[in-house]
């Protein structure tokens, strides 16, 4: 499966509703876009140390996702992985606000911070 693709039907599974492994998954495609197009523009970087904060909280590195790595920074490439992290971010929001407690709600909150710092990163 192709990068943009792969990143559409893990938009498209965390928009219908709570779905951790398609968090896991955006989280993994988010840090290999940010591996192979990392320092060709600093906006990757910064992109990177926002999503690998998150990871280190909230996620293991036990979900891969089987989707071809980007191989070149463009716009298609840069709209999909903002519209991916930007579903994850609302997933965090949703988990912010469940029935967990105090310190896993505001690290869903901070992550769903996080997550839109990197968006505007790489807008």
């Amino acid at each position: 499966m192709e990068f943009p693709e792969a990143a559409t039907v893990l938009s498209a599974r965390l928009a219908a509703g709570d779905d951790s492994l398609a968090a896991a998954g955006a989280v993994h495609l988010a840090i290999e876009a940010w591996k192979h197009l990392g320092g060709v523009d600093p906006a990757w970087d910064r992109f990177g140390l926002e999503v690998l904060d998150v990871r280190s909280r909230l996620y293991e590195d036990d979900v891969v996702v089987d989707a071809a790595a980007p191989d070149a920074d463009g716009p298609e490439v840069r709209a999909a992985v903002r519209d991916l992290i930007e579903h994850l971010a609302q997933h965090h929001d949703r988990r912010a606000v469940a029935e967990d407690g105090l310190a896993q709600r505001l690290d869903h909150d901070a992550a769903a911070q996080q997550l839109r710092r990197a968006v505007a990163a790489l807008a």
